[in-house]
């Protein structure tokens, strides 16, 4: 007769052979504690983030700075207009107290306001220019429509089919050219923060 194994106990023979790993353990720890620091300073900018650091055990800091890296990382987005571009400020005074390179930091900073400001500019320009190439054809259906309804009409190109069909699939080709730049960027420092 066979012996009929419980769930429990197959389970505890497939996980025999893992066993904890305390270093990766307290490298995850020290991420999230990372995490959780960014988020507080974002919140408070003001806050002393050199003093925070400080006092954080030597062995788990690298992990900390890398957790909270990756925060500034995924904050570090294309700007949907000039009040967002202010959100570098705080990540940069950040960079600042992890690297200690103001050179580098300035330099970077730099470098992002130009991208984020010419991405604004470049945005502003392809709807300014589709609205002249496409400025016609409203033209057109505002007087079909005013026809058949016997008073005039205004049509918004953003609630035009039409339209917006032009405008996604230029924006759309615009952003992941900035996107794939803007991913660039993120790996300059990323190795910036490697080097320091």
């Amino acid at each position: 007769m066979t012996h009929i194994r419980s769930a429990l106990e197959i389970a505890l023979e497939k996980t025999d052979d893992i066993k904890s790993d305390k270093s990766a353990l307290a490298a995850a720890e020290g991420k999230e504690e990372g995490k959780k620091l960014a988020s507080a300073f974002f919140q408070n900018p003001s806050m002393d983030l050199g003093g925070a650091l400080k006092n954080i055990a030597a062995d788990k800091l690298p992990a900390v700075k890398e957790g909270f890296v990756q925060v500034i990382l995924a904050n570090l987005i294309l700007p949907r207009n000039e009040e967002d571009i202010k959100k570098l400020d705080p990540a940069a005074a950040a960079l600042l107290v992890l690297t200690g390179n103001k050179a580098s930091i300035s330099s970077l900073k730099s470098q992002i306001l130009k991208f984020f400001r010419q991405w604004l500019d470049d945005r502003k320009h392809l709807d300014e220019t589709l609205r002249r190439q496409l400025g016609p054809m409203l033209k057109q259906k505002e007087a079909q429509i005013a026809r058949q309804l016997g008073r005039p009409v205004k049509i918004d190109p953003l609630s035009d089919a039409d339209y917006m069909k032009a405008y996604n699939k230029n924006m759309g080709n615009l952003e992941n050219q900035y996107a794939g730049a803007l991913t660039r960027v993120k790996e300059d420092v990323t190795a910036m923060l490697a080097e320091g």
